[in-house]
């Protein structure tokens, strides 16, 4: 084969794609070419390096005073082209700068770098290869103390024995498998012991509950009395279902669920359980309609496990479906097949959520704006126990207009005997809990002339709810809202003292409704009360980050809830007392503002008149009456037109000075930059003697532009204007890290000032030089102090007699954080 017409290879893209961090520089340490890997480490880009010189490339973080790395690299690399020998370095600490889309800044890294030189025929060094490992990671860990030295020394251990440790972690893993099924195992039994323990505190709290029940139109209960003995039994009854889920739950996971076939007349145990559904459905006028077989046969089959899967099915279409809203149960028989359907007009499931609805622990719903309780166990034991019978499960669904579940399972038909018969038309008795109707009137309304607190419950649980009511409504106006999202309605229209809310809510759940009232303007002083069953930490932190002024666990003891509630309402009723003084203050201090405003102006005007009267006659006389006066008589003319226009500088500044205190911010980002040129072209301008003005770059900050246009027209006039008696008069502005933070400066070679004097600097009216040195009014830095305190800045200077001046100050915050004057 001709080797001749094989292409060459292309060895800069060899070099740029090797899974090193190379780089290759020129003698004049000018990058040629660079590694992927190089570029991916810096978060560089080629054509941003190539041909630049290594140092403008990477710099030094200039936030970091103790930043080494351009030094000490450069001194190698010195080294290398002095002996043209490879130089190793110690590990350096050099940051990248990041780009604009990552914020900017720089970010902390460490490298161990080695630079080996190529020499060419004559001996001399034609290129240095800069090569160099990221160790950041390695040297942070290092940095972490004596643990993570000593993780840092086992896990290298464990590096040197991977062989042997993956045939120990196999041995753990098969341990661990068998802790796991153990564990289950564990689980699963207790799930059933805990359910099965808390049967019976549940029937002895049931059975009195019905017993009293069964008697309330002979009892003399009141009412009042009747209707929270029913609150209690339904509530029962709610935790009695979640009992039984986790029982049959445990014992299917067990392989305890045995099926034990017996002769059912079904359609009249089907109609037994609509029974027991009727009083709920009532209250939420739901309609109930069945369509049984007309025969009412006997079927073979396991009557627990059919009148399960019925329960849950009409508890899962009672819970989703809205008020006024159907449900129909169809039972069919054919060829061996018992087939049921139950049919809602609900909220209906999205397709895209039908695959997760028969898994254990799902919902469809997010965890915490729930607006339908329930384990998410229900649908999955109808799965489970329809195929435990052997049959299956399907659902048809559509969202806005409601789901058809269907179970279809192999029965066989029973031919009625005597007792079937009996049974068939004797009332028959399910497992399933029977509700009582809780209807209750609807809430009170609301005396608006009434002085009590404003209370706000926002509690999805309407039993829950009223109970609260009935507990607040002794020493508060209370009023009801149903989740999170009609509760800031109330609070934007009502103005609540304080709202007592549950976490878990639809539509808007506790934490954010909370959110929502501590960022708003007007309702953030709202006292905010979380009501929540979620005791673990990280419930609690979210609370507390939402600004939470309480928290509340269910179950609360009534004396508890009482004695919070109306400990905030006085501490609100406190709070409202001084915002109502505070108000009262501003308006005060806002009327005072305005008439200084006000007496200001009218004072200027006033002020101006007579000194412009004076300054126009003065000069008249000077014009026309000059032949006759003597030169004394002149000069003192003159020095009467002086001392008006003084005067009216005088004015001038300190009108300037009150306006600054009152004026409203604007904050915009801008370039300082830019406003210290403008600013510097204009002094220019009117310089009678030529003064050099440098202006090093400065920094882009967000503030009031015309504010700091103000701080550098002060500081730089004053500047020039003191150091214009010097031979070669000279100013300075630039920026620089100072303990305060990034530091703004003007400095000059000028008169300067005795520090002695320093604390007359700022002050109105202060003067460390005579008039007939240096003009001025001495107001011109106290507008400077007044601008930069207002936006919690800093502003201080250093000097020294005859060799200048410089003055410094920081900009604190934006408009949001300035201090009103």
């Amino acid at each position: 084969m001709d080797q001749s017409s094989s292409p060459k290879p292309d060895f800069r893209l060899l070099f740029e794609s090797s899974p090193g961090l190379y780089l290759i520089l020129s003698s004049e340490l000018k990058i040629l070419a660079v590694t992927d890997a190089y570029l991916k480490a810096t978060l560089t880009k080629r054509e941003d390096l190539l041909g630049k010189g290594i140092f403008e490339a990477f710099t030094d973080d200039p936030n970091d005073p103790e930043a080494t790395g351009v030094a000490n690299l450069r001194t190698s690399l010195l080294r290398v082209l002095e002996k043209k020998d490879s130089d190793t370095m110690a590990v350096q600490k050099y940051s990248i700068q990041l780009p604009e889309s990552e914020g900017g800044g720089y970010r902390e890294k460490y490298w161990s770098p080695i630079n080996s030189p190529l020499l060419d025929t004559n001996g001399e060094v034609s290129y240095i290869i800069h090569k160099v490992e990221d160790v950041t990671e390695f040297v942070q860990l290092k940095q972490k103390g004596t643990e993570l030295s000593k993780i840092t020394e086992e896990l290298q251990s464990r590096t040197n024995q991977m062989e042997s440790e993956i045939i120990s972690r196999s041995l753990e893993l098969q341990e661990s498998n068998k802790k796991l099924r153990e564990a289950e195992r564990i689980k699963n039994e207790f799930f059933a012991n805990v359910s099965h323990e808390l049967r019976t505190p549940l029937t002895l709290i049931l059975a009195p509950l019905e017993s009293l029940l069964l008697l309330e139109k002979s009892s003399s209960l009141g009412p009042e009395q009747t209707k929270k003995l029913h609150i209690v039994h339904n509530n029962s009854i709610r935790l009695l279902q979640l009992v039984n889920s986790l029982l049959d739950f445990s014992k299917f996971e067990a392989g305890k669920m045995k099926v034990e076939k017996e002769s059912v007349p079904v359609c009249n145990l089907v109609r037994t359980i609509l029974r027991d559904f009727e009083p709920v459905a009532s209250e939420r006028q739901i309609h109930i309609e069945s369509d049984l077989i007309a025969s009412n046969p006997s079927i073979s089959m396991d009557r627990y496990l059919f009148e399960r899967i019925l329960f849950n099915l009409l508890s899962n279409a009672l819970k989703f479906t809205p008020k006024e809203g159907n449900i129909s149960v169809h039972l069919s028989w054919q060829k061996g097949v018992l087939k049921l359907s139950v049919k809602d007009s609900g909220i209906g499931i999205a397709e895209t959520d039908l695959g997760k609805l028969f898994q254990k622990f799902q919902q469809v719903e997010g965890s915490s704006t729930r607006k339908y309780g329930g384990t998410g166990l229900g649908l999955a034991m109808v799965k489970e126990f329809s195929e435990l019978l052997g049959g299956q499960v399907s659902v048809e669904s559509k969202v806005g207009v409601g789901s058809t579940f269907t179970i279809e399972v192999p029965a066989e038909m029973l031919e009625s005997s005597s007792n079937d018969k009996d049974l068939a038309g004797s009332k028959l008795v399910s497992y399933s809990p029977r509700f009582y109707s809780s209807e209750s009137n609807q809430e009170e309304a609301i005396s608006e002339e009434s002085e009590l607190p404003k209370v706000l419950v926002c509690e999805d649980n309407e039993d829950l709810a009223r109970f609260i009511s009935s507990l607040l409504s002794p020493f508060s106006r209370v009023k009801l809202a149903k989740d999170g999202k009609e509760g800031m309605k109330h609070i934007h229209s009502w103005e609540p003292d304080l709202v007592l809310s549950d976490v878990m809510m639809p539509e808007m759940d506790g934490i954010e409704l909370c959110k929502a009232i501590k960022s708003d303007p007007v309702a953030s002083k709202t006292i905010v009360i979380l009501l929540t069953a979620l005791t673990h930490r990280e419930a609690m932190l979210k609370g507390w980050e939402a600004k939470a002024d309480e928290y509340l666990f269910k179950p609360f003891h009534p004396e508890e809830l009482i004695t919070r509630v109306k400990s905030l309402l006085s501490m609100a009723e406190d709070r409202k007392k001084t915002m109502e003084s505070i108000e009262q203050k501003n308006f005060q201090l806002e009327f005072a503002n305005a008439e200084l405003e006000a007496f200001s102006y009218s004072v200027s005007h006033d002020l101006r008149a007579p000194l412009r009267a004076i300054q126009g006659y003065t000069e008249m006389l000077i014009e026309d009456y000059s032949s006759v006066m003597d030169k004394d008589g002149i000069r003192f003319l003159n020095v009467l037109i002086d001392s008006t226009k003084r005067m009216e500088n005088l004015i001038d500044n300190l009108l300037e000075f009150s306006r600054v205190g009152r004026k409203e911010l604007k904050d915009s980002t801008f370039d300082l930059t830019e406003v210290a040129e403008s600013v510097a072209n204009q002094i220019r301008d009117q310089m009678q003697k030529k003064t050099e003005i440098i202006i090093h770059p400065l920094a882009k900050v967000t503030s009031d532009k015309d504010l700091m246009s103000y701080v550098f027209q002060n500081l730089i006039s004053n500047a020039v204007k003191y150091s214009s008696k010097k031979e070669n008069p000279r100013v300075e502005i630039g920026v620089a890290q100072t303990e305060k933070g990034r530091t703004f400066f003007v400095k000059d070679n000028g008169a300067g000032f005795d520090m002695k004097y320093y604390n007359r600097l700022f002050g109105v009216f202060q003067r460390l030089h005579r008039q007939d040195e240096f003009e001025g009014t001495g107001v011109g830095l106290a507008i400077v102090h007044r601008i930069v305190t207002r936006y919690k800045g800093s502003v201080w200077a250093e000097g020294k007699l005859g060799e200048g001046a410089s003055f410094y100050f920081t900009i604190g915050g934006t408009k949001q954080e300035a201090i009103a004057s």
